[in-house]
């Protein structure tokens, strides 16, 4: 909507002049008014959390990494072999990140910051922030939160004792990824999709389980979380119609980590496609809910996105979805 008044506008000599300019004065305001609310709604309204502790920061096209050079959060490893000064595990971080970011376009997935979602809040980097998690290895932040540079950022934490190599950052990236599709976050999908996704860089180590078809059996796969990746396995076998073999440009093939390890392990993606598919189907399945639940798009409750009420639902779109269909 364009937010400027005409600057053509007449008025008319006599007394009805000043009721005019009345009038005018108004319908600005009301304009104005109605511009500023849609900045605000389209603007990360919260600020981040600030950490104690020295903080350092590392940037690389839309990722920001911070990590704590001293205090509870301090990385455990925080050898730098280059003249930069970013401690490896950091740099590595980064690059998996960008290598993941780029294997995902290749195969068709939505990146987090290009879904409505996220668009709407006005969301232009990821934060990844080394922390002391205690028992946690990562974790993903669904909402948008401000930077005190005025960015608006999608937040992973990976735990301070991370080491090269480890698939968490890629894990807890594949996170948003799903955020920016859907709102359903039960486990059995969330993590368990999630674990298929450390084989775009990684290796298949997980054995396939056929999915259940009793009610009893269903009833116990909704109550998994990351156990549940090899019935997401099952379902690839099942439903998947794209081939494994991925043709990986060179420069992708090329990225390493600072040790000279390939962050690419193979050019194999087994499910890509059924996956992405099903990403597809939930985003509508969640539009659709949030229509007859009269929820809010794209700023559901965390409890009702954990809702177990949901796993049919979600189950019955999982199991027609690709040559299941």
């Amino acid at each position: 909507m364009n937010c400027l008044p005409r600057d053509d506008t007449k008025f008319k000599a006599g007394k009805s002049r000043p009721v005019v300019v009345n009038l005018v004065s108004v319908l600005l305001v009301l304009i104005l008014s109605l511009c500023s609310f849609e900045s605000l709604a389209g603007s990360c309204g919260r600020p981040i959390n600030v950490l104690e502790g020295k903080w350092a920061e590392h940037r690389k096209d839309e990722f920001i990494v911070q990590y704590a050079n001293e205090g509870k959060h301090v990385l455990e490893a925080d050898t730098a072999s280059a003249n930069d000064g970013v401690p490896d595990v950091v740099a590595d971080a980064v690059t998996q990140l960008v290598a993941l970011r780029e294997m995902l376009s290749l195969l068709g997935f939505r990146l987090p910051l290009d879904s409505p979602r996220y668009r709407e809040q006005g969301a232009s980097h990821v934060l990844l922030r080394f922390r002391n998690l205690q028992r946690l290895n990562g974790r993903a932040f669904d909402e948008v939160r401000r930077l005190p540079t005025g960015e608006c950022v999608l937040i992973i934490e990976v735990t301070s004792r991370y080491r090269s190599g480890n698939l968490t950052p890629a894990h807890e990236y594949f996170h948003q990824v799903q955020n920016g599709y859907t709102p359903f976050k039960r486990p059995w999908f969330y993590e368990g999709s999630a674990r298929w996704s450390e084989t775009i860089l990684g290796k298949s180590v997980v054995a396939p389980q056929a999915p259940p078809e009793e009610d009893s059996d269903l009833q116990a796969l909704w109550s998994r979380s990351y156990s549940a990746v090899s019935v997401w396995y099952g379902l690839i076998r099942l439903c998947d119609r794209q081939p494994s073999v991925i043709d990986v440009p060179d420069h992708l093939r090329a990225y390493r980590y600072r040790d000279g390890r390939p962050v690419l392990l193979d050019l194999q993606v087994p499910g890509h496609g059924y996956i992405r598919q099903v990403l597809e189907s939930l985003e509508t399945l969640g539009d659709q809910v949030t229509r007859e639940q009269g929820l809010i798009r794209h700023r559901w409750p965390e409890k009702a996105q954990r809702d177990h009420r949901h796993d049919a639902a979600i189950w019955n779109t999982v199991r027609t979805t690709g040559k299941c269909s």
